[in-house]
């Protein structure tokens, strides 16, 4: 059980300086080539870790397996698409995109390392690798204002409602992610990786099943 720990705060770290770089250069690159250079001049168009890194985010990341980065600014009113809102829908949904096909990479990785007779470490660390992502992208996808769900939702809201909403986010915010990490919506995210990570683990033995036969 300690090793265990002891590997689950490793891969942890390991996924801060480099899953969550990955995802924020994806949500950064995608605000970038839709004719926002907000992010370049703040300097986050970047796969430096210390770029992004949030320190709550990465204590919440090592220690629960749920965690966050520090996003660049975007600025919707610099893309060059007619639909700003589009716009900001592609950007948001960049970063989970991100984190989802790390995972089907891992989950990959796994079913190759099971045909191949890798050892029982190598397995336990690419499968915690694989839900670590899934926990994130299904976790920042939450409408929470700040995560990408957040972000996501804002665009499909009327302006009037965000007006009057918006002197609460903060308190909103705060309020969903106590939900998620200590009521019951941690259990439904879980459930939620579970289905997710046995759909990936199928896709991935069903490509690796015509190698090996």
């Amino acid at each position: 059980m300690q090793d265990f720990s002891i590997m689950r705060i490793a891969v942890g770290a390991l996924m801060v300086f480099t899953v969550f770089p990955v995802r924020q250069y994806a949500r950064n690159w995608m605000a970038v080539k839709l004719g926002d250079d907000t992010p370049e001049k703040e300097g986050k168009l970047t796969l430096n870790p210390f770029a992004h890194a949030d320190l709550f985010g990465i204590v919440f990341m090592i220690l629960i397996g749920f965690g966050w980065g520090r996003s660049a600014t975007i600025n919707p009113s610099n893309f060059k698409c007619k639909n700003k809102k589009l716009g900001m829908l592609a950007v948001s949904l960049a970063g989970p995109v991100s984190n989802l096909l790390f995972a089907f990479i891992m989950s990959f990785l796994y079913v190759l390392a099971g045909y191949l007779k890798w050892g029982s470490t190598a397995l336990q660390i690419i499968s915690y690798i694989m839900i670590l992502n899934l926990n994130l992208a299904l976790f920042l996808l939450l409408p929470v204002p700040g995560f990408d769900g957040g972000d996501i939702l804002m665009q499909f809201l009327p302006a009037k409602f965000l007006w009057k909403i918006s002197p609460y986010l903060r308190y909103i915010s705060l309020g969903l992610i106590l939900l998620i990490l200590f009521g019951p919506l941690r259990g439904i995210i879980g459930i939620a990786v579970q289905y997710v990570a046995y759909f990936l683990l199928n896709i991935s033995d069903l490509i690796c099943s015509l190698f090996f036969r």
